[in-house]
């Protein structure tokens, strides 16, 4: 078997030594740390199966060639960690001097052991093991030792170094073990051997580096992510085929640390045959006792998981508040009590998150339904939000419009100039509130404009929020009321002025047609009391008209057919109108209204007349009627010289006229008298050739 053994750990010895070489002197240094620690563990195997033919399968005689594997073993280890204590975790390019300074001397010494320069011979003997050495044999010990060293000195010097400090820890785990094992090593397996002529507890040697494998394995697989195959496959183990590999794993475990010692310390086991016995016995003890444990805490821990996998399942799809029911002090009922205030504190979370989706739902419903146009930008002006109110005053969507600059687009649209210096002005800190006038297809409208700062959870603001809100109503009520306060005040001061002036009024009438008839006038004296006459007259229908202006009188409404009162008015004007040719052209329905006829009447002749005075040669009045949602609807439209834009919203004023001889009151009363019938007139259009009023009166 010998022979066997010698071609066995001679070509592992001489493979190792190629692979570190190729290793060491590879063109890229990417993962070199991995590679030399891969080739660390595998050597470490072979030291160990090599210690286990030394126990299991040694015969009385010698045992040299095993000797010298050991050795090779120990040497080529502490070797590689030189390398990967240098590489990792930097990986920084070693220079070629300290390469075969490193390597040179370990060939030398590796072709120095197979060689018989350094262990001359080995014999195993019932109760111990001989070893007999060179006198060469401490320049292995020595150079074991300044690897050592080196290794220790490299990992120290990263350690302090300020450069590494993300890898402080795991530098102190791989040193600690570094110190632990080849220590522990060179004692047993190399120094007391030297000294003694005898191994002493030669199984600490591999014990050690046992240890120091799984340690520096744990920390690779947790650090370094070494075999990410092998580390994902375990974990999608079950926990009981986690348990069972467990103890596959202590079982060797507990042999190596405790059944060995125990054996040559205690039971004096020595002989190939006690030792393969002994090694089956505990063996199949160690399985036996370990396979029952693993089963009983497999039914402890295992069973509650599964109700915790069960009732995690549960609420999973939405029944929260579930509780566990696991009675138990350890850490698996802390578990089971920690997981039923989980679930407990989920069914509390979602109820509040419930509630506070459904008062966003309310918010945003809110937000979209409002009257008023509402946007959030955020400090630099870009749209967070807005409702469909805002996005009618630029004339688009929400869509197009989310997302860009509220600035840039406000200032491109002609029609909200206002608004646009309105956002110029906030300055971001406190609420800002302005009225402003904008253009729309129907006129202007006024907005009460609102801009705010809104915050999350710091002082600095997150955005702001506009609010407008179309307050064109209010203005006209404003205004109508204004008006109203006017007309009043103007009412009444016209009402006293026009009592003061129609006494003497009526006496310089009395007097003056006195005067005519009781003395001879010559022509130009006739000529003169007959302006004076015609300035009378003319002073009496101003005075009359201010009265009927100022006074409220009551209406004498009645039923009558409207198209019955323009017959009546076109009999009454048509000689009046004959001169100039002016035609009226009356397209009125049969249509029975409840209102004043005599005031109609004066309103309908008012319009007729302004018609004729703004008409040329053969002018036209068109006057047509149409029924709307229980109004009748009544339209003057005449092709005269119109009036100017400028002063539309100033012909219903009381005084107001550009007439030379017109008293300024005849819309003005015209006006009064529709609204007495709850009706309103408006101005629709007015242009050169074509001006059209449309009158609105309830039928009822």
């Amino acid at each position: 078997m010998i022979p066997v053994f010698n071609i066995i750990f001679l070509a592992a010895t001489i493979i190792s030594a190629i692979g570190l070489i190729f290793i060491i002197y590879s063109r890229s240094i990417r993962g070199i740390d991995r590679k030399l620690y891969i080739l660390a563990l595998a050597l470490i195997i072979g030291y160990l199966v090599s210690h286990a033919v030394h126990f299991v399968f040694m015969q009385m005689g010698d045992v040299t060639i095993l000797d010298q594997s050991c050795h090779s073993f120990l040497l080529l280890i502490i070797l590689v960690l030189t390398f990967f204590t240098y590489y990792y975790p930097n990986k920084k390019q070693m220079g070629l001097g300290l390469k075969l300074f490193l390597l040179i001397p370990s060939i030398i010494i590796l072709a120095a052991i197979w060689l018989g320069y350094l262990i001359e011979e080995s014999h195993a003997h019932q109760h111990h093991f001989e070893a007999h050495y060179s006198s060469y044999y401490s320049i292995y010990l020595i150079w074991y030792i300044i690897l050592l060293c080196l290794s220790i000195y490299l990992l120290t010097k990263k350690i302090v170094s300020p450069d590494f400090k993300e890898y402080k820890t795991q530098m102190l785990t791989i040193l600690l073990g570094l110190i632990v094992t080849n220590i522990t090593a060179f004692v047993f397996g190399l120094y007391l051997p030297w000294i003694l002529g005898f191994y002493y507890l030669v199984e600490i040697s591999p014990l050690a580096f046992f240890i120091g494998a799984i340690l520096t394995t744990t920390v690779a697989i947790s650090k370094f992510n070494m075999f990410p195959a092998a580390v994902s496959k375990i974990q999608t183990f079950s926990l009981n085929k986690k348990l069972f590999f467990a103890a596959l794993i202590v079982v060797p475990v507990v042999i190596l640390l405790i059944q060995i010692p125990l054996g040559r310390i205690l039971f004096d086991i020595q002989t190939s045959e006690e030792w393969q016995k002994y090694f089956i016995i505990s063996i199949a003890g160690g399985i036996l006792v370990a396979g029952v444990m693993a089963f009983i805490i497999s039914r402890i821990i295992a069973n509650p998981i599964n109700k915790l996998t069960e009732i995690t399942s549960q609420i999973q799809k939405g029944n929260y508040g579930l509780k566990v029911d696991i009675n138990s002090n350890d850490e698996i009922g802390l578990l089971a009590e920690t997981f039923n205030e989980m679930s407990d504190t989920l069914r509390k979370d979602t109820f509040e998150l419930k509630e506070k989706q459904h008062r966003i739902s309310l918010l945003i419903n809110a937000f979209e339904k409002s009257n008023a146009s509402i946007c959030a930008f955020d400090v630099l002006g870009n749209i967070l939000e807005l409702n469909t109110q805002f996005a009618f005053l630029y004339k688009s969507s929400k869509e197009k419009l989310l997302k860009n600059n509220i600035y840039e687009i406000t200032k491109h649209e002609n029609s909200l100039n206002e608004l646009s210096t309105s956002l110029a002005k906030y300055n971001g800190s406190v609420n800002f509130e302005e009225e402003v006038k904008i253009s729309t297809g129907n006129g202007a409208k006024f907005l009460l404009l609102t801009i705010s700062p809104f915050y999350f959870d710091t002082d600095q603001a997150a955005g702001n929020l506009l609010i407008a809100v179309d307050i064109t109503h209010i203005k006209i009520l404003e205004n109508q009321l204004a008006k109203s306060e006017k007309l009043a005040a103007l009412g009444k001061m016209a009402a006293v002025l026009a009592h003061e002036i129609k006494t003497p009024l009526t006496s310089i009438k009395m007097n003056s047609d006195i005067l005519a008839e009781s003395i001879d006038l010559t022509d130009e004296d006739k000529y003169s009391m007959g302006i004076i006459n015609k300035e009378i007259n003319r002073l009496n229908n101003l005075v009359k008209q201010v009265l009927q202006f100022a006074r409220q009188v009551e209406l004498d409404k009645k039923w009558f057919d409207i198209k019955d009162l323009f017959y009546d008015l076109l009999a009454q004007t048509e000689l009046q109108f004959v001169d100039k040719r002016f035609n009226i052209n009356v397209n009125v329905g049969n249509q029975k209204i409840l209102a004043d006829r005599e005031k109609l009447f004066q309103v309908f002749l008012n319009i007729i007349e302004n018609s004729f005075e703004s008409a040329k040669e053969n002018g036209l009045l068109t006057i047509e009627s149409k029924t709307e949602l229980k109004n009748l609807i009544l339209r003057f439209t005449d092709d005269g010289n119109g009036i100017p834009y400028d002063l539309h919203e100033k012909i219903f004023e009381p005084f107001y006229t550009t007439k030379s001889s017109g008293t300024g009151l005849g819309l003005a009363v015209v006006q009064k008298i529709i609204e007495q019938h709850r009706g309103r007139i408006t101005l629709k259009a007015s242009d050169l050739g074509k001006t059209i009023f449309e009158i609105y009166l309830p039928l009822e």
